[in-house]
């Protein structure tokens, strides 16, 4: 069992239901407490704290989550009405130009995590820590994903 991977499937559906959404400061970086960071980075955080700014690479990543979101979002989307419409045809041609939309949806999701996967190898490369690294994305889970929420 790969726990890492249950660990941010979990978080992930905490995320989904909103369990995160009321946080007391949500969004909010603070390093004040913390006697692990040097004095000269407290000062930094403290700067961007008290302007409202968050380090570059929080950012990026939080960046890439709603360009995942959003895509993972179309794939759905368009999952849905593949499984809808193909439910309703009732005439060989009509499932024949759903399926080639699906594909087309498919096609243009594919060209996406490429998209992504760049952009979460560029993310890695600027990320202060190993520990706040991104993973690539995987086709075949992200339809396994797809699939386990159209049964759910």
């Amino acid at each position: 069992m790969n726990f890492s991977r249950l660990i941010e499937q979990k978080l992930k559906e905490a995320r989904e239901a909103g369990q995160f959404d009321n946080l007391p400061q949500k969004g909010r970086l603070d390093l004040s407490e913390d006697d692990g960071v040097q004095e000269d980075e407290r000062l930094a955080m403290h700067l961007l704290k008290s302007n409202d700014v968050l380090p570059a690479w929080i950012e990026e990543d939080k960046a890439l989550r709603e360009k995942l979101d959003a895509a993972r979002g179309a794939l759905h989307r368009a999952y849905a009405w593949r499984r809808l419409r193909l439910a309703q045809a009732t005439q060989a041609s009509e499932r024949s130009r759903i399926e080639r939309e699906w594909e087309r949806a498919r096609a243009k999701f594919e060209r996406e995590v490429e998209e992504i996967n760049r952009d979460i190898f560029h993310f890695n490369l600027r990320a202060p820590s190993s520990a706040v690294h991104r993973l690539p994305l995987r086709l075949r889970e992200e339809y396994d994903r797809l699939e386990r929420a159209a049964n759910d």
